[in-house]
């Protein structure tokens, strides 16, 4: 499978990031629609990479916020942060790879103005039935069972250094990347084998489907949805709002 059949490059506009910083810092984004203020969210000015089957179209970026957050998935940050990201990922994207640095860094630099929370979306090929990357599931249980040892993190940073062009994991990778992760060993085999992570996967993907997720990276910040990589010219323009 190469690159160029799950790419999707999705042209956004300028006068939508204007509402994304606007509500972030705490304006009524009701009340500018009302008053002709500022546009919708389909134009920002950048073009976002996104995996996605080629049988889905994304949605456009949602114009009225929803409440994206996971009560158990790992996040960084303080929760009362002024900007606060949902991230849904697919471990074998390499547009979810390359978000990775972005996104972590930032909310590692600034715990006290960024809240981050990742969940899983291993995107099923909906004409075939089958993962659009074959190792995406496998790695998301993986990092869920290490998750489970607090040590998600180091997981999913070793889950996308070592993500290859097929999208694949093998199982004995995946166990020396937990165990390098700092997990131990025979609690994560148990895990492995008990299955129980798998339906927090699948939670999450459900979830992902009913907020409109396509394909990865699909992010909501502040409750709005942004399909595709973001790049950090972006991100640092959302910081300067809330230093």
């Amino acid at each position: 499978m190469t690159r160029g059949k799950i790419v999707l490059t999705i042209a956004i506009g300028a006068a939508s990031l204007f509402i994304i910083l606007i509500v972030i810092v705490g304006w009524s984004f009701t009340k500018l629609m009302k008053e002709g203020a500022v546009d919708t969210l389909e134009s920002m000015n950048f073009h976002a990479q996104f995996s996605t089957p080629n049988t889905k179209q994304p949605t456009p970026v949602n114009n009225n916020a929803v409440a994206a957050e996971s009560k158990i998935a790992p996040s960084l940050g303080s929760d009362k942060a002024p900007i606060k990201v949902v991230e849904f990922i697919d471990f074998g994207c390499p547009y979810s790879k390359e978000e990775n640095s972005i996104i972590r860094e930032l909310a590692v630099s600034n715990p006290d103005r960024v809240w981050l929370q990742e969940r899983n979306f291993p995107t099923i090929d909906d004409s075939t039935g089958e993962l659009l990357h074959p190792g995406a599931q496998a790695a998301a249980v993986a990092a869920a069972c290490v998750s489970d040892q607090g040590k998600f993190w180091a997981m999913n940073d070793a889950l996308f250094a070592n993500q290859n062009d097929a999208g694949t994991f093998s199982a004995d990778d995946l166990r020396r990347y937990a165990i390098g992760a700092g997990a131990d060993g025979a609690k994560y085999d148990a895990c492995i084998k008990s299955g129980k992570d798998a339906a927090a996967v699948s939670a999450d993907y459900k979830a992902g489907l009913v907020l409109g997720v396509t394909g990865t990276p699909t992010f909501f910040v502040n409750g709005y949805k942004i399909d595709g990589a973001i790049p950090v010219d972006i991100w640092q323009k959302i910081l300067k709002l809330v230093q």
